[in-house]
């Protein structure tokens, strides 16, 4: 183990010798100097891997040789020592950045514990996360045990996904495995769960909000509270992508999140018209032909018609909106830049929808994109982009802009996405379609343990071209390969995000309800 090497700065340093043995006898090599004058020299000279500093000194005081030590080197750890525990002082000391102080009179067990905390606080409080994780596994295992609900499974979800947090906060490569594989033993429960239960959901009332829910149960009942209400819908956003963002949300609004299902198919055409609509799939099709049209998830044709159908579902909830809602999708900066613009204008609508295509986006481009694969290599590194993309984003200004209002909005999405890991062979015909988390197509087969096999796609709420169409979807972390292009299709898709089957990270996802920040009086 590296020796570790300290300068110790105190006009009495002769009187610290005894300080400065006991930190010599447990292995630290402790260089020593008088007058700040001399620090500075030091720290020009030599390489530091901490300052111990005295805030009283004659000459150059501590806080101005703490001043000329990060100008010289910014990332030395400095802790300072005073007979003052003066607001300002620390304040001012803060402010230049020290690591820790003590204060006057100290003890050498002082010294070690401040030393742990700044070079050994990530180990500590790494050690005490696995302690606790390793506790609540113990308790997870057990719920997986008692068979949960679905109430239950979203509650699991939700404390995943904080831990996703936590864990990346000590960056413990030990326990972010662990954590992996925590949950996709989540997942391969999850999966049976829906696929005993999805068709079920679909005629009962026993159930949880579904995607043709999202209307009537989070935005219809603000109609009424006369302001206006604004639904966002960020395209292929997971829970824990939503929590990466959530604290700066939670800065300009009083914000609740719940939980919500998306339908199966976990993929766009269907989630976000079901979301729209208030409708099934089938439904869509059988109700409103002439925007239920035959394409890939590609295309996102069935997606044109989204602003009528969500006309048509406000009036089957029984509201005249009146002015009608406003509907704008955002590809690009500039649609974004033309929400910014419009915004203020909007403070007397009813209903303005926002659609953000940009994280659906970067998931597409990363199945293709090399240098995006490099950025983001794993979920940890997705976040961290997500984070950085909604602080520079026109979707965190117009928030900005929404929270000036008297206004409601209810943020959401439409399904998420998972990082797949493990091919599975498919059979079909050519005409199948071409996404590789779910098909759809003629005579499709594939393994039962890693796909769930809708044979009559209508009790999955399916519309079907042909008798023989069916639709199966992807469970956990598998993706589909044809036989004859196995190796081609697992070079091209291992390792990226995907969406269209079933997994926590594609079905449960996050609704929040954000009114705008109570005002003390």
């Amino acid at each position: 183990m590296k020796q570790m090497r300290i300068l110790w700065v105190d006009d009495e340093i002769e009187l610290l010798k005894p300080f400065v043995l006991f930190l010599e006898e447990r292995n630290y090599q402790v260089d020593t100097c008088n007058n700040g004058a001399d620090a500075i020299e030091q720290v020009v000279e030599q390489k530091y891997d901490l300052v111990i500093l005295d805030e009283m000194m004659p000459g150059l005081d501590g806080l101005t040789t703490l001043q000329e030590i990060k100008r010289i080197n910014h990332s030395l750890p400095i802790m300072m020592v005073t007979k003052s525990e003066e607001e300002g002082l620390m304040d001012k000391a803060i402010a230049s950045q020290i690591s820790d102080y003590l204060i006057k009179p100290i003890n050498p067990n002082q010294i070690i514990l401040s030393i742990k905390r700044i070079f050994q606080a990530d180990q500590i409080r790494a050690n005490q996360i696995g302690e606790q994780y390793s506790r609540y596994m113990s308790q997870l295992n057990q719920r997986l045990f008692d068979n949960p609900s679905w109430e239950d499974w979203a509650n699991i979800y939700r404390e995943m996904s904080f831990w996703e947090l936590r864990i990346d906060e000590v960056n413990d490569d030990g326990l972010r495995q662990t954590h992996f594989l925590e949950k996709r033993n989540c997942n391969t429960e999850f999966t049976n769960f829906v696929e005993r239960n999805y068709k079920a959901w679909l005629v009962s009332d026993d159930r949880p909000n579904l995607s043709f829910d999202l209307i009537s149960q989070y935005v219809a009942p603000h109609f009424d509270e006369g302001v206006p209400v604004y639904l966002i819908i960020v395209d292929c956003m997971r829970l824990d992508q939503y929590l990466a963002i959530q604290p700066y949300i939670q800065e300009l609004f009083d914000e609740e999140m719940d939980l919500y299902y998306s339908i199966l198919p976990t993929a766009t055409p269907y989630s976000r018209n079901s979301i729209f609509s208030g409708l099934l799939p089938i439904d869509i099709a059988k109700r409103f032909p002439e925007y239920w049209v035959a394409s890939n998830e590609m295309d996102n044709s069935r997606n044109r018609n989204e602003h009528q159908l969500l006309d048509e579902h406000i009036k089957d909830l029984g509201f005249n909106l009146d002015p009608g809602s406003k509907y704008v999708k955002i590809f690009n900066m500039e649609e974004g830049n033309y929400v910014l613009r419009k915004i203020e204008t909007w403070n007397k609508e009813n209903l303005v929808v926002l659609v953000y295509n940009f994280l659906d986006l970067l998931a597409h481009h990363r199945s293709r994109d090399q240098i995006l694969q490099e950025a983001i290599p794993h979920e940890e590194g997705l976040r961290a982009f997500t984070k950085h993309w909604f602080l520079h984003s026109s979707l965190y200004e117009a928030l900005k802009l929404i929270a000036k209002q008297d206004a409601i909005c209810v943020i959401s999405t439409d399904h998420g996405s998972i990082k797949v890991n493990r091919a599975t062979q498919v059979v079909g015909d050519r005409d199948a379609s071409v996404t590789v988390r779910y098909k759809e197509g003629k005579n499709l087969t594939a393994n039962d343990r890693h796909a769930i096999y809708a044979k009559r796609p209508s009790e999955y709420g399916l519309p079907t071209k042909s008798i023989v169409d069916n639709f199966i979807f992807a469970k956990d972390d598998y993706y589909f390969v044809y036989p004859n292009a196995y190796h081609q299709y697992q070079r091209q898709y291992n390792g990226t995000f995907q969406h269209g089957g079933v997994s926590l990270e594609e079905m449960v996802l996050p609704v929040a309800t954000c009114r705008p920040k109570k005002r003390q009086t």
